[in-house]
């Protein structure tokens, strides 16, 4: 190949690479191209076992053979194969095309490695080096030279394994030294330009001849496979020099292809760049191996033999060299591990000849469900279990003090270890080594430099990336440990530190266990930091491993509880280590520091400080309420130092917490509160001890367990000891503690003759012998000298025996009946002082037979059974008040534990509470909300939560524990025992709080209504819709007229001007299941801290219920009638809450009514004789944005803008304020997130929110945010808060209402499909639907009344349908507008009359008969009275018309509704009926005389309607509808508007009560007369003409206009007037009274300001 073309006549394709890789078979994929050579091509390719690497000889003539090539490659890779250094090809294939030479990918080589991070120490360099030299030693055994050592040519594993590889026998041994392209050609692949190659290759013709006569030679001959010379072992020493230069030069090449030319011609010294290598040996070494003279350079046996010793440690020969191969040896394959397919040689199957660097691969198999070993796990296995033998090997040069540029001198004030008790220092397990960890305990000797121990570790932590089996981590990590004296403090941290936090992320909890001793074992073994590291705490140790809080495994939490005091410690030691080095300007100093950041050297101690405590408390306070009893019991075992560490936090954090626990069920972590106290109470101060810790001591002296009550008086012992307790208080102790000393458990004699030692050396010496000795006296046998522990001890009476004190105990335990425990009654006039209560001891007598009732009697001749003669009656007296508070600490402790086996468990898990088994009757306490499951769906984030989510994550203490059966047969467990009972019950606060139980934020109601369903739940049924109960057991069936304000709004409420709201009261009582809540809400929660504290026992009332419609300021908000303000201010403040959450996603409330900017004159349309004005109309604003027909315009309720939807698929936001000054006709936002034609918009009522719906279904509700600042208001940006769809394909939304009851937010919407929906857009709940007949057409308008109690539907057939919302009942149907055409008509819109009917009247705008446009009259609008189906006025207009003789109207007559066909198929024949007499009519007027293009039909496509034109009633609100007829105010002067806008372009303002005052307002044409208006009215029905005067009556009219006067008023005409039929209108106040917003079927918005001129 090579040898016999010159890169000077070869020609390289660089065609396609992977075409070349196609010809290889399938299972080889080209990945990518590496590097950029140009003789052979090296390509990284995919095959499923994994990564090739494939070198290319592309043939420069397919005729070229290259089977001589092969077969030494074969030779020399069967020599090469049992070298563990090499790596050479493992396969050759040659086509037609080229020649390919494959082996296994490996990701580093040494070039890469010398500058990939953690950089190499200078052991492993020399570890590199030997096993380079190594294995050219035992190629060159074979014969083998390589002929291409470059670092390039150098594998490198992750654990600093070397292989060599691509032997080069196929390239050129000499190169012409005139012509450097043969050298660029074959040997510069990387184009660096450096170069390796030995000096006496390069050749020139006229000093080498016989070369240049054998390259010729071989040219002409052709000799295929011949070589021009041959690779001597002098010259790959050279290039192996080169390469150890490079490698200990931190890859600075020795030299480049010039250099080397100049010092082939010795004119380049070498001595400069070597000088940087600090081991002289290995300068030494290298010199030689690069000498010009090729026979002074060694061979590569004789450089091992000369160096052994000197430049390589001696463990590398006597035992790491073999010791690491062997480990790399893979074990047998497993029988179970399928056998290999035979290689074709077209396939170029990977050979299994050479099989060592497998790529690491986990051991899984997806056919088992166990883990199998992988090849790491039997490495560590091996290294785990050959330690103790490798150790001595590994042993690095030590010294006895740790070198730092600073001597820091710390001394910890963590508490030494004690042995079977703390997880550090760690004992290992490693097979034939001590167990003991060296340099933890006792000083030992440190390393100063990196030993061979480096290369372990690189070995142990490359498998322990790879392993499966948990129990190979945890032996990996016992080695890391075993490791740690024989490496470098820097080591260690970058090293091995980054292992460890991984492994806190693991699978297994047993290896997350270990880890976390490991790490904090492996950071306090550092005694020595550099710059770099001084932050390691603040930067990486605390961010990693804050997550441990959390784990979901108890040991792995206790753990760490364990370990946090080490964890402070150590860290305030690399604190000050950093310090100091900063203080001695080690920082500035090394050249390190430049690239550590320097922000940090600013950074000072205190600052430093502060962050660290912070970050300890917030990790101590998680696991101080931690669920788990043991994790507390954890973090107490060394509180001491954390109190210190946390200095005045102590009270807050840790003490607050600590208290909890003596409510705790288990006795342990009671025991260990009070192993610990003493050390907190000497933290907290003199305050915390006499407030809150010592009474909590004194009520423990009763606990039932017996273990706690002898260290509660071992903690007061040294309490007293050390001088905390004041005088007074010592007395008091003394009077509670004498009792003790006849306790039959010797524990706590002997704790309580300590206590009273201790107490007297601190009392004046008056007091113990004239108080204290008299009383101690009769406990005695004999007087004592002296009052120590040891006298006190000896000279005891005997105790009372064990069986005596059991029977007193149950004899006490029915002390209600006793008059023998209720004790001789004290002087209630004083209060005894504690020196009194001490004497009092002597006066308790000896005998307990005084005042006995009989069952007194019964229990003590039970005693005198059981061994009590007169000597134990004082005993039992002297403990009389010690046996009855056990007694009741007993009774309460087992009605407990009877009755609730597993509180302890599931109260911390689920929040479950069995009332039932406490004998209580539930309350149930309806909030006037709907029975929705409260989740709220947003656009940005998922907020669904479920009321009951501990069923769904916790198991159920039985099939009936979350079931409150309501008993109301008296329960024999007293009521007030239940309030003991509770307040003791174990939880995470002292007392189990309502106020405390926890919402998620999204939840809007803290009590779910879900109380109603009378089904029990089970964890299958949670999911599901609860269905409601029936009605009888909700609807109030009492007149209770009885209502108590409720209390006043507690601090926290969100509406302070609120009234405050009436309760009403019933006596039903309602049946269901209770579903208490599941998470408890802690004392420092943000939301509800400023709220008062309620039991829940005070929740538990007898129960009545009353739900009834909201009145305003009367209707309760509650069903709760009891009288606890607390329970009160509860409800209240769950109720605003869920008006909080309806705030949060919806904005502030808004009121209804303009916003005055500013305040003009107020214009009355009516003068004082009742005369009409001429209406005057200014246009205020043209504006032309949307692009499409404006299907709807709303109004926000204060009038600060309003918005327009189109088919333009867009819904605009336009700013009302820029209708008075700055006029703009851009939009201030446009919504264009529905992607369809937006068919429907309406506002929110009280809410800057809009709804719009558009034809592909969807529903968005989007909130406008704008703000009231200066001048104009501020817009920010739109925000979907709610999306919906409809369910049908092709279905959407053609019509929406919206408005707000107490506790829900209502959406009523109608759809193309006749479906009526309602839905709470605060949960997106659907509560109701309605299905109107289908046969009735899409419905095309809806109206409501303003109780919310009916629905009005018109649908495109002209049929008006009435729905009772209530429920849900269609109530009649009937046909409009066949009156006027007699067949069915369109409905365009309808709404309620503003003023007459009592709410009762509609108003609906109807179709004229297209085919009957000429007629004379068209009825616009029709008012029916909805409860009687009668139509009861007509707006009509007449026009002049030549086919009418005067167009005479007939008389008005009231007209009962055409019931509307209820089958759908006598609706089908209705409808072709009425076609085919539409087609006759039709025929009938084309037969007419003249045809002429008929005039725009008057229908009336849009209306808007209100109370008084110029106020702000108006619009679908029908509140006045109530307003008495005949009222005599001034307001009623107008009696109501209406404003529509038709087809023929005109808006027309109508005066309900006054029909001559209506005037048409735009649309008229500049010479047009104005019409007419009159009334025509009967006694039952009413119809209002306008009339217009007939055309040509003008003399005018007849004298043609001059052209540019036409020309003049059409262009204003044009801007004036709407060009296309009008479609949307709507009334705006502001910032001007009497605006008109009116949208047509162009796109066109025009705003209209209507003033009254002179008549």
């Amino acid at each position: 190949m090579g040898n016999v073309q010159s890169g000077a006549t070869l020609t390289r394709t660089t065609g396609a690479l992977d075409s070349f890789i196609s010809e290889l078979g399938g299972d080889i994929i080209y990945e990518k191209s590496l590097g950029s050579a140009r003789f052979l091509k090296t390509i990284k390719c995919r095959h499923k076992n994994g990564y090739l690497v494939v070198k290319v000889f592309i043939k420069p003539d397919p005729g070229v053979t290259l089977r001589s090539y092969t077969r030494r490659l074969k030779v020399e890779r069967e020599e090469l194969l049992n070298i563990v250094n090499v790596y050479n090809y493992q396969s050759f294939v040659e086509t037609d095309k080229a020649g390919y030479i494959i082996r296994q990918w490996i990701a580093s080589n040494l070039y890469d490695r010398i500058s990939t991070r953690p950089f190499l120490s200078t052991i492993e360099k020399k570890w590199i080096t030997f096993q380079v030299l190594t294995g050219l030693r035992d190629a060159r055994n074979r014969k083998i030279s390589h002929g291409d050592i470059k670092s390039e040519n150098i594998l490198v594993t992750s654990w600093n394994w070397v292989y060599l590889s691509d032997f080069a026998l196929y390239k050129p041994v000499y190169l012409p030294l005139d012509d450097p392209s043969d050298f660029s050609f074959f040997f510069d692949t990387s184009g660096r330009r450096t170069c390796y190659i030995a000096p006496e290759r390069f050749f020139t013709a006229s000093s080498n001849p016989e070369i240049t006569a054998k390259k010729s030679r071989l040219a002409m001959e052709d000799n295929e496979g011949k070589r021009d010379g041959k690779i001597t072992e002098a010259m790959d020493c050279f290039s192996v020099g080169c390469v150890i230069a490079e490698l200990f030069l931190e890859g600075a090449p020795l030299f480049t292809l010039s250099q080397l030319f100049k010092y082939r011609d010795g004119e380049y010294n070498v001595d400069a760049p070597l000088n940087a290598i600090e081991d002289e040996e290995v300068r030494k070494m290298i010199k030689q191996m690069i000498s010009l003279d090729p026979s002074e350079r060694p061979t590569f046996d004789s450089l091992l033999h000369t160096t052994r010793g000197k430049v390589f440690p001696e463990c590398f020969f006597s035992f790491l060299h073999n010791y690491v191969s062997s480990v790399n040896e893979l074990p047998t394959p497993p029988p179970f591990v399928g056998t290999a397919t035979t290689a074709t040689p077209n396939t170029a199957a990977v050979s299994s000849s050479n099989t060592r660097p497998v790529a690491l691969h986990n051991g899984s198999s997806s056919g088992s469900s166990e883990t199998l070993p992988s090849d790491s796990d039997h490495r560590l296995e091996r290294l785990w279990a050959d330690f103790e033998s490798v150790e001595p090997y590994i042993t690095a040069v030590t010294v006895e003090n740790p070198s730092m540029d600073v001597k820091v001198d710390y001394t910890s004030s963590a508490s030494t270890a004690r042995p079977f008790q703390d997880v550090l220092p760690i004992e290992l397990h490693i097979p034939n080594r001590d167990s003991k960890l060296t340099g933890v305990l006792q000083p030992a000797p440190r390393a100063t430099m990196d030993g061979p121990a480096l290369i372990i570790l690189a070995l142990v932590s490359a498998n322990l990336r790879n392993c499966s089996l948990p129990s190979s981590k945890l032996r990996a990590l016992d080695i890391f440990l075993a490791l740690c004296p024989h490496l470098t403090d820097e080591a260690k941290l970058d090293r091995m530190v980054p292992y460890l936090i991984e492994l806190l992320h693991d699978d297994a909890a047993p290896v997350r266990m270990a880890a976390i001793r490991t790490l904090v074992q492996v950071l306090m073994l550092v005694t020595v930091i550099t710059p770099s590291n001084a932050a390691i705490f603040s930067e990486y140790i605390i961010p990693n491993i804050k997550y441990l809080v959390q784990d979901p495994e108890v040991s792995v939490r206790c753990t760490y509880a364990q370990c946090l005091v080490q964890i402070a410690d150590t860290a305030v030691r690399y604190l000050e280590m950093g310090q100091a080095l900063k203080a001695h300007g080690s920082f500035k100093l090394l050249a390190e520091a430049q690239e550590y950041d320097i922000a940090h050297y600013e950074v000072s101690y205190d600052a430093s400080m502060q962050d660290l405590q912070n970050n300890i408390q917030e990790h101590l306070s998680a696991l101080l309420m931690d669920p788990s009893s043991i994790v507390k019991r954890a973090v107490l075992h060394d509180i001491s130092y954390l109190c210190i560490f946390l200095r005045k936090q102590t009270n807050d954090v840790i003490l607050s917490h600590m208290i909890t626990y003596l409510n705790d069920r288990d006795w342990l972590l009671r025991l260990a509160f009070f192993e610990s106290i003493v050390d907190v109470a000497a933290c907290a101060g003199g305050r915390s001890l006499e407030e809150y810790i010592l009474p909590l001591m004194i009520q423990a002296l009763s606990d039932v367990e017996e273990t706690v009550v002898a260290k509660v008086l071992t903690a007061l012992t040294s309490l007293c000891e050390l001088g905390l307790f004041q005088k007074m208080r010592i007395w008091e102790l003394m009077s509670a503690t004498l009792g003790f000393l006849y306790h039959p458990n010797n524990w706590i004699r002997q704790g309580a003759a300590a206590f009273i030692a201790s107490a007297a050396k601190h009392l004046p010496a008056s007091d113990v012998w004239c108080i204290l000795y008299p009383s101690l006296r009769h406990f005695l046998k004999s007087d004592i000298a002296v009052i120590d522990e040891q006298s006190l001890l000896m000279a005891l009476k005997p105790p009372l025996p064990r069986q005596i004190f059991d029977g007193a105990v149950q004899w006490a335990q029915k002390a209600d009946k006793a008059s023998f425990w209720r004790g001789p009654k004290r002087a209630s006039n004083r209060t005894e002082s504690p020196k009194a209560s001490v004497t009092s001891i002597r006066r308790t007598g000896t005998s307990i037979t005084r005042n006995m009732s009989e069952e007194d009697e019964a229990h003590v001749s039970k005693l005198q059974q059981l061994g009590m003669t007169t000597n134990e009656e004082p005993k039992l007296l002297a403990m009389r008040e010690y046996i009855l508070k056990l007694a009741n600490a007993l009774s309460s402790f087992a009605s407990r534990s009877s009755l609730e086996p597993d509180t302890d468990k599931y109260l911390k898990v689920t929040g479950d509470i069995e009332l039932t088994k406490l004998g209580v009757v539930p309350q149930t306490v309806f909030l006037k909300a709907n029975t929705s499951d409260y989740g709220i769906r947003t656009s940005k984030s998922s907020r669904r939560s479920t009321v009951t989510e501990s069923f769904a994550r916790s198991p159920l203490l039985s099939p009936q524990s979350n079931r409150f059966s309501v008993d109301t047969t008296p329960s024999n467990v007293p009521f007030e025992d239940l309030r003991r009972r509770l307040a003791t019950i174990n939880g995470s606060a002292s007392s189990l709080s309502v106020a405390q139980i926890a919402r998620t934020p999204s939840s809007p109601l803290a009590i779910p209504p879900s109380v109603i369903s009378g089904t029990p739940l089970s964890p299958t049924e949670e999911k599901a819709e609860r269905p409601v109960s029936p009605t009888e057991s909700v609807i109030s069936n009492t007149n209770s007229t009885s209502f108590r304000p409720l209390s006043r709004m507690q601090v926290g409420s969100i509406d302070t001007q609120k009234a405050a709201p009436a309760i009403g009261s019933s006596k039903t009582n309602a049946l269901g299941l209770l579903d208490s809540h599941t998470h408890i809400r802690t004392e420092t929660s943000p939301e509800r801290s400023d709220r008062s504290s309620l039991s829940v026992s005070q929740t538990l009332r007898p129960a009545a219920i009353t739900i009834r419609p909201r009145v305003p300021s009367l209707a309760p908000i509650s069903s709760y009638d009891g009288q606890d303000p607390a329970i009160s201010n509860l409800l209240e403040n769950l109720y605003l809450d869920n008006n909080r959450e309806l705030q949060n996603d919806f904005g502030p409330k808004i009121h209804e009514g303009p916003v005055r900017r500013r305040n003009p004159v107020r214009h009355s349309f009516v003068s004082r004789d009742g005369n009409a004005k001429k209406m005057e109309t200014t246009l205020i604003a043209h504006l032309s944005s949307h692009s499409d027909v404006v299907n709807g315009l709303a109004v926000s309720p204060d009038h600060m803008f309003f918005v327009s939807a189109s088919d333009d698929k867009t819904v605009k936001v336009w700013d009302t304020g820029r209708l008075e000054r700055n006029v703009t006709s851009k939009p201030r936002h446009t919504y264009g997130q529905h992607h369809a034609k937006v068919k429907a918009v309406c506002m929110l009522e009280s809410a800057h929110c809009f709804a719009s719906a558009a034809d592909d279904g969807s529903l968005h509700i989007v909130r406008v945010h704008v703000t009231q600042g200066g001048t104009l208001p501020k817009y920010n940006k739109l925000q979907v808060i709610r999306e919906h769809r409809v369910e049908n394909v092709g279905e959407y939304v053609t019509s929406m209402v919206h408005y707000n009851t107490d506790a829900s937010s209502n959406l009523v919407y109608a759809t193309t499909h006749s479906v009526i929906t309602i839905l709470d857009l605060r949960t997106m709940r659907v509560l109701q639907s309605m299905e109107n007949p289908r046969h009735f057409g899409p419905i095309i308008c809806m109206c409501l009344d303003r109780k919310r109690s009916w629905i009005l539907v018109g649908t495109s057939t002209g049929v008006l349908s009435l729905w009772d919302r209530r429920f849900g009942l269609l109530l009649k149907s009937w046909h409009v507008g066949v009156a006027s055409t007699g067949r069915s008509v369109r409905i365009h819109q309808c709404v309620i009359h503003p003023s007459k009917g009592r709410g009762k009247w509609v108003m609906v705008t109807v179709e004229a008969s297209k085919k009957a446009v000429n007629l004379s009259s068209s009825i616009l609008v029709e008012v029916w009275d909805i409860e009687k189906s009668i139509l009861v006025e007509t707006f009509v207009v007449r026009r002049p018309s030549s086919f009418s003789q005067d167009g005479v109207i007939d008389e008005p007559h009231e007209l009962t509704g055409v019931d509307a066909d209820m089958s759908p198929s006598a609706a089908i024949d209705a409808l072709v009926r009425s076609r085919q007499a539409g087609e006759e009519v039709d025929k009938r007027s084309l037969s007419g005389p003249s045809q002429l293009i008929s005039s725009p039909s008057p229908d009336v496509r849009a209306i808007t309607v209100g109370m008084e034109f110029g106020g702000h009633s108006f619009a679908h609100r029908s509140d006045f509808a109530d307003l008495s007829m005949d009222s005599t105010s001034s307001r009623n002067l107008w009696k109501g508007f209406m404003i529509t806008g038709s087809e023929d372009r005109k808006i027309r303002l109508w005066d309900l009560g006054k029909i001559e005052r209506s005037s048409v307002l735009c649309g008229l044409d500049a010479e047009q007369e104005r019409p007419a208006y009159s009334s025509l009215t009967t006694d039952t029905a009413c119809t209002h003409l306008e009339t217009w005067p007939t055309t040509g009556s003008s003399a005018q009219s007849n004298r043609p206009q001059q052209r540019m006067s036409l020309i003049t008023h059409t262009q204003q005409d044009l801007l004036k007037s709407h060009q296309d039929v009008i479609t949307a209108l709507v009334c705006i106040d502001s910032p001007f009274r009497c605006g008109i917003v009116s949208g047509d079927r162009a796109g066109v918005i025009k705003v209209w300001r209507v003033d009254a001129g002179e008549s």
